[in-house]
């Protein structure tokens, strides 16, 4: 009996929300002290299981500025500051930021906290608040981001089981608890790693759209009637530079030389992965329905078999590049939105259930189709964001995950495996070749979410001509000499790193119609003040429209008309 491969891989990132000595948002902390660690201590607990876990530098870069305390978050300091000592536009913020959790799953639970959630919503509630509101305000905001196995253990089981009345002293052995809880993430990671337990891979370091980043005409290759910005951007040298620092911050930081790699949102071109296959990837992974788009309906030969389309995400591809070939997984999409968006509403036990059927159906066809020795060649990808989904689940996902993981390691038609374990076998060299790639990412197989609409044009365009400054700068320095020529690189490098992290994908995600977020002004400012940066770091004028947000510049702005999703967003808008 041969079992067939499960790949599963959780995609670990948060945008760069640094900016100067400060962290204007505070979402790698709360993820941090709620899912990264908790996802890593899932695999620890179930030392049988065996997966892959991608760490996008931004994320890890942070995580360490925090440790470090190279930068501070107003957020995360409002949680261990003594009541006593808040100002009054302190005690505003944490009234308008401190509920920032799942109503139903991470405030309802506590009476305290909804309590304070109900108060904070009457009209006059800086009046009422006292200290001790804001006191037990900031232990519980805390406690709402902390994982289910760390709940279990203290400080942290006695806090929730005492609800209110919290002292400044056990508000500070929460906040050096939960610093404690961040300190151990990298650590754990490599020593799951350095098992063979887990895989770890990367992305490029600020996350950028590679085949936007690379030439943003290729946005037609899935949207030919797309508006494109004015300026065609055209910087194969940044994508290239974007991976290469990626694998360095993994080598030096993380102690891994990763093998694979998650392209940010699943984006892949030739172009791309070409230059994947130059930083030393072996492999990248996508969504099914850019293979769909590419292979268009044509059945392709692996060894002995023929493969149809409707299994080929069933199997790695081989893809051709100028520097060599590259395995590419294609993820299945209803499988990892199913965790992703379905089973939150859920019995674990049911959604478990439903998984690990639907897994042995593809078993079932697979060897009704192609015989068992296809086994050897085949693997099931699913891949979706280990974080954002897990506050819709009860218990941050506890019972779910701990019921997966016990389960995939227990039914032997299943084998929980990596993907390069799956390369490992002499299979490369069989895997089916595709021979026409059409650039998309995992979001509607194309890039409608980063380009084509006005407000993501107009980002492009404030881009490109930044990086148009920046070169002529760079030109420039090129002919000095002495003192002159290393303070102008120095600039130069400053100016350069801004842009890096302009070129993240995150910042257009907020702007056009597809997405929501009530702190998209912020992701804007964020975005203008890193375009901004790169003129001030080489001592030019910055540019007026860089002071005005992206969106005010359009009148017909749909943003503000209806939300449709927030940081996660399903594979296919059906």
């Amino acid at each position: 009996m041969t079992p067939i491969r499960l790949c599963l891989l959780w995609h670990q990132h948060q945008p760069y929300y640094r900016s100067g000595d400060q962290f204007k948002m505070p979402w790698a902390w709360l993820h941090a002290t709620k899912d990264y660690l908790e996802m890593a201590q899932h695999f620890e607990e179930h030392p049988e299981m065996r997966g892959t876990i991608n760490l996008v530098p931004s994320l890890l870069k942070q995580l360490q500025e925090y440790i470090s305390g190279d930068a501070f978050d107003p957020i995360v300091l409002l949680m261990s500051k003594p009541a006593a000592d808040l100002t009054k536009k302190e005690k505003a913020l944490m009234l308008e930021r401190f509920f920032d959790a799942n109503r139903e799953r991470a405030i309802e639970p506590s009476p305290r906290y909804a309590e304070l959630f109900q108060t904070a919503h009457e009209p006059n509630a800086s009046a009422i608040f006292e200290a001790q509101d804001y006191l037990d305000l900031a232990v519980h905001f805390s406690l709402a981001w902390t994982g289910e196995i760390a709940r279990n253990r203290e400080p942290f089981a006695s806090l929730l089981l005492k609800d209110r009345n919290y002292t400044e002293a056990e508000k500070q052995s929460l906040a050096k608890a939960q610093l404690e809880n961040v300190r151990a993430i990298i650590p754990l990671h490599k020593k799951l790693a350095e098992n063979k337990q887990v895989e770890l891979t990367t992305t490029p370091f600020y996350h950028p759209i590679l085949p936007l980043l690379c030439d943003t005409s290729v946005a037609h290759e899935a949207m030919p009637d797309a508006a494109l910005p004015h300026n065609r951007f055209r910087a194969p040298e940044e994508a290239d530079n974007q991976l290469a620092r990626a694998r360095t911050f993994f080598q030096e930081e993380v102690g891994i030389n990763p093998t694979g790699m998650w392209p940010s949102e699943g984006s892949i071109s030739k172009e791309a992965l070409a230059l994947i296959r130059k930083n030393g990837f072996a492999w990248a992974a996508s969504d099914e329905a850019v293979l769909a788009n590419s292979l268009d309906g044509k059945s392709t030969q692996a060894g002995a078999f023929e493969i149809r389309p409707e299994h080929a995400r069933f199997f790695p591809w081989r893809i051709e590049t100028p520097n060599g070939e590259i395995a590419v997984f294609f993820r299945d999409h209803g499988l990892s939105d199913d965790i992703g968006f379905r089973y939150s509403s859920w019995d674990a036990m049911q959604a478990v259930d439903h998984f690990t059927q639907n897994v042995l159906n593809i078993r079932s066809t697979l060897i009704e189709a192609y015989g068992e020795d296809v086994l050897k060649l085949a693997c099931v990808p699913v891949i979706l964001d280990g974080e954002n989904c897990w506050e819709y689940y009860p218990e941050n996902g506890f019972a779910f995950l701990n019921e997966l993981y016990s389960r995939m390691t227990n039914v032997p038609e299943i084998v929980p495996t990596t993907f390069s374990e799956v390369l490992a076998g002499g299979i490369q060299e069989i895997l089916p070749i595709l021979p026409r790639l059409v650039a998309g990412s995992w979001i509607n197989a194309n890039f409608r979410i980063w380009i084509g609409h006005e407000e993501d044009n107009t980002s492009w365009d404030a881009l490109y001509t930044a990086k148009a400054a920046y070169d002529r700068a760079k030109e420039k320095a090129m002919t000095l000499t002495g003192e002159e020529r290393k303070t102008a690189f120095a600039n130069i490098n400053a100016a350069h790193e801004e842009l890096m992290i302009a070129e993240g994908s995150d910042w257009n995600w907020w702007y056009g119609d597809e997405n929501f977020t009530a702190q998209k002004d912020l992701f804007d400012e964020l975005y203008r003040s890193h375009l901004r940066n790169v003129y001030e770091r080489l001592d030019l004028s910055v540019p007026k429209d860089l002071t005005k947000p992206i969106a005010d510049r359009f009148s017909n702005n749909s943003h503000t008309e209806k939300p449709k999703s927030s940081a996660m967003h399903r594979a296919t808008d059906s």
